[in-house]
């Protein structure tokens, strides 16, 4: 006699993270679970010579394309699902990503799934050097992805558009976060930024992506941040903007957007073109 497959709700129940960020011992004590789908943002060689078991590489320019002059605008709703199904991540799956760049890169995927309605995302903290660095388990080769059903659903409360901004300019009622270079910034920003360079969020000599929490809101505070602001964070083109989104979120900023154009659109629309 057939069976029907087992739908998705008769799957077991995703492992419950612990918050934006996860160390390696939690990753190692859930590897292998059926609900568990761990992605590697690093370069195709690296992933070949050895990436955590079980983990996909995803491409991180394929999470974005180049619209109306600006680079890595995020990919649009159908586009997005399908490449995440394709990565065999389903609704209700909990997510880590990992790169080698102290989380950059897998903060970009956070927050896009948090774009698209998908919480359960976390970035792997020290990434694959402190995975290594504490006897992570190591496989070689391209493991194939089993195609996942992901449906994507717009959350609006994540994401500032070039009209988005432009209000808030007006009413100076959001803080603004320009995660440049401080040399980016003096040659141009949005009216009423506050200059915040993300790499302030890393820790010295360490691969974690993120200082303590209670330190950062210190800093911040310093700059007239406090937890309960609504905050939109931008780079040149969202990439670097994204780790400060995380770490944002992470040290308890409930109200925080990403401006997904960043400099880039908003120099094409304000100033000519002339960006940095």
């Amino acid at each position: 006699m057939s069976t029907r497959p087992e739908s998705q709700e008769a799957r077991p129940a995703a492992p419950t993270l612990p918050g934006l960020l996860v160390d390696p011992s939690w990753l190692r004590e859930h590897l292998g679970h059926p609900r568990l789908r761990t992605v590697d943002l690093r370069d195709a060689d690296a992933h070949a010579g050895g990436h955590i078991p079980g983990a996909v590489r995803l491409d991180l320019s394929a999470l974005g394309s180049h619209v109306a002059g600006c680079d890595n605008v995020l990919l649009p709703t159908v586009e997005f699902s399908a490449l995440m199904a394709r990565l065999g991540i389903s609704h209700g799956d909990a997510v880590v990503a990992y790169d080698d760049q102290w989380g950059l890169a897998a903060s970009r995927l956070v927050w896009a799934l948090h774009h698209y309605g998908h919480a359960a995302v976390a970035v792997l903290n020290g990434g694959w050097d402190r995975w290594r660095d504490e006897g992570g388990a190591s496989v070689e080769g391209i493991e194939p992805a089993t195609p996942g059903r992901f449906e994507a659903s717009p959350n609006g409360g994540v994401y500032a558009d070039f009209g988005w901004m432009t209000d808030r300019v007006r009413a100076a009622d959001a803080v603004l976060l320009d995660t440049r270079t401080p040399g980016e910034f003096d040659r141009g920003h949005v009216p009423g930024a506050i200059a915040w360079d993300w790499f302030n969020a890393v820790p010295p000599d360490a691969w974690d992506a993120s200082r303590a929490p209670a330190e950062l809101r210190a800093e911040w505070a310093s700059l007239g941040l406090n937890p309960s602001d609504e905050v939109a964070v931008y780079c040149r083109s969202g990439m670097r903007a994204a780790h400060t989104y995380m770490v944002l979120r992470n040290a308890g900023f409930a109200r925080v957007r990403l401006y997904d154009g960043s400099w880039q659109e908003w120099a094409i629309k304000m100033e000519g073109g002339n960006g940095h």
